[in-house]
């Protein structure tokens, strides 16, 4: 396991480290478990549906980490897998990249993925060198854009039908926030 990040948060050990093989069957299990709330939300949910799928994700994930085109990570709390965080479309000419993320409804309202978002801006923006990072978000998840709201994030637009996700079309907020040397050197 390759860990990015290490911080603590309350009492509980966190880190955030770049997604292996090895993790395939504790994220699988993880997805079934939180399937409901992540399908609200992410269109991958429903179709990730046995652990090869799963395996073919982390395979992808590998691969477009080594083309410099994503970073999927586990947030991992007290040794446990609580959930993912991302970096997507990194677009290092202009020095841009998007942000996803999700957590297994065991380890939600405890402050941990603000904290989470927020460790690893700072750490695309002093370690990788980006200066800017996009969060959309659907309209009506509120708990996400309370996210972006707490992690310094500026909201730019509001966009109808940006992506499908399944069978319907839904809007998206688009949030920003860019890297600023005396609030990300901390």
């Amino acid at each position: 396991m390759k860990t990015i990040l290490e911080f603590k948060h309350q009492e509980d050990d966190v880190m955030i480290s770049l997604v292996d093989m090895a993790m395939a069957q504790s994220i699988f299990k993880l997805v079934q478990d939180n399937r409901d709330m992540l399908s609200e939300w992410l269109p991958w949910a429903k179709s990730m549906k046995t652990i090869e799928d799963e395996r073919a994700f982390i395979e992808f994930a590998q691969l477009e980490y080594e083309k410099k085109n994503l970073m999927a990570c586990v947030i991992v709390v007290n040794g446990m897998i609580a959930g993912m965080i991302d970096l997507h479309n990194i677009d290092l000419k202009n020095l841009v990249a998007e942000i996803g993320y999700w957590l297994s409804t065991d380890f939600q309202h405890r402050g941990l993925m603000h904290v989470c978002v927020d460790k690893l801006c700072r750490y695309s923006f002093n370690q990788m060198g980006l200066k800017e990072i996009k969060l959309l978000a659907r309209p009506g998840n509120q708990a996400s854009r309370n996210v972006a709201k707490r992690c310094h994030f500026v909201l730019k637009a509001e966009i109808p039908v940006v992506r499908k996700i399944g069978d319907y079309d839904h809007d998206f907020v688009i949030y920003s926030r860019k890297s600023d040397l005396k609030a990300d050197y901390r």
